[in-house]
This record gives structure tokens, C-alpha cells and sequence, in this order.
């Protein structure tokens, strides 16, 4: 019953049909208001409707709740990037750090973490990120023909070569 729904909602926010999604999601918090996976996507509903501020608290309480696995980096994913999005760049560097240490194998948490960095000013710190994601993940032959320079300037952006300078 509750994962038939869950998968009911997820489907139609694919067919991007989210409000009817969320009605899903809220009747189901009504039946199973602790369930962590139940809270994580409420908080999503609220996420892909533009009200993170709503999403926050709910991926917080399936946290707290108990929520594990994929579903455990996916939520904390969501509500760092909900922090970011919300102009709390300290709290979504903190979350998302914490979703690169519990998960340092899901790239999506080092994308995410390298986009707070950058939305706090820490801009070398997020190309430096981004481009170590790029050389661990890509299978483009031209970028990878160029993998010894970047992964040098991964860690010296600032670099000059430039005698005149």
C-alpha cells in the first residue's frame, strides 16, 4: 500500500503532474507521519514545487527518522541544495559534506558540494572539486587526452607560467 503510493507519487512527478503527486505524498504523511522515506518525499514534493524552505524540515525529520541507503544520500543532496538555493550556504556546505563523507562514491554529493562552494565564494575550491569529478567520470576522449593538465590544474588554478608577469 505505502510503496504502491510512493511509487504512484514518483511517477507522476516524472510526468512532471506535481501537485497531484504531492496530494499522494501528504495523505500518505497522514497515515505514516514517522516514516522516513515517507517524510524524505514530502520534502521532495516540496522541493520540485520551489518551496525548499518547506522541503528542509522534512528531509530533516527523515534524517532523524532513520532514513538509510540511497535514499539516506538522495535526501541529503536535496535539503543541501535546498539550503543553497535558499541563500544558507554554510549549512548546505555542511550538509553536503557530510553526504560526500557518508557516500564519497555518489559524485552527485561532490557536484552539489562543489555548487555551495562556489555560491560561498570559495570559487577555486569548486572548480578544483568539479574538475576531479569530471577526470574520475568522464569517458570523453578528448577530455581524457587532457588529464595529466587537469588534474595538475585541478590544484593550481592560480598558477602563471608567464615570465613577463
Amino acid at each position: 500500500m505505502k510503496e504502491t503510493k510512493i511509487a504512484r507519487a514518483r511517477e507522476l512527478r516524472r510526468e512532471e503532474e506535481l501537485e497531484q503527486s504531492q496530494a499522494i505524498l501528504l495523505e500518505l504523511l497522514d497515515e505514516y507521519a514517522d516514516d522516513p522515506l515517507v517524510l524524505f518525499e514530502v520534502g521532495g514534493s516540496f522541493d520540485v514545487l520551489g518551496e525548499e524552505r518547506h522541503a528542509i524540515p522534512y528531509y530533516q525529520q527523515a534524517i532523524d527518522a532513520g532514513l538509510e541507503g540511497a535514499d539516506l544520500q538522495e535526501c541529503l543532496v536535496c535539503m543541501g541544495s535546498s539550503y543553497r538555493v535558499i541563500g544558507e550556504f554554510q549549512r548546505a556546505i555542511t550538509v553536503l559534506e557530510k553526504a560526500v563523507a557518508q557516500f564519497p562514491e555518489d559524485h552527485s554529493g561532490h557536484v552539489f558540494l562543489a555548487l555551495a562552494y562556489y555560491s560561498d565564494g570559495r570559487e577555486d575550491e569548486a572548480v578544483s572539486m568539479l574538475l576531479d569529478i569530471l577526470l574520475k567520470t568522464t569517458k570523453d576522449e578528448h577530455i581524457l587526452a587532457y588529464s595529466d593538465p587537469l588534474d595538475y590544474y585541478k590544484d593550481n588554478l592560480d598558477e602563471i607560467w608567464d615570465e613577463e608577469q
